[in-house]
């Protein structure tokens, strides 16, 4: 009769913290995607806030003129400053019953940004 040999495991010792090990790695990989993903969302919201707010000004200035449509040369401006927004500018041309709104921006940091509006006022 052959004897039962046992086997005291001694081979696979060290085999458990191995797959923690890597568990913790690929867990690790995925949060620090997570925080990358998060990151780009603030970013993006951030842009979305300020050519929103572009866009307001820009519709708000093209309203002013619209309700006084005969002294539109009067709104003609270049490069004034804006306060709602970082490093903003607003540039106003007329030519003829063509208005054109320029409004710039640059967020710190960032590559600077145009939002342009072109409208025809005309006679109703």
């Amino acid at each position: 009769m052959t004897p039962v040999r046992q086997h005291t495991g001694r081979s696979a010792s060290g085999f458990a913290l191995v797959e923690v090990l890597v568990s913790v790695l690929l867990f690790s990989i995925g949060i620090i995607a997570l925080v990358r993903l998060l990151g780009a969302a603030v970013k993006d919201s951030g842009e979305v806030q300020y050519r929103a707010e572009a866009a307001t000004i820009a519709d708000a200035q093209i309203g002013r003129m619209w309700v006084d449509r005969a002294s539109l040369l009067t709104y003609v401006v270049n490069n004034a400053t804006l306060a709602e927004l970082p490093s903003g500018t607003r540039t106003v041309a007329v030519n003829g019953n063509v208005v054109t709104v320029t409004i710039g921006w640059q967020p710190p940091g960032a590559p600077a940004h145009n939002h342009v509006v072109v409208a025809t006022l005309a006679d109703n």
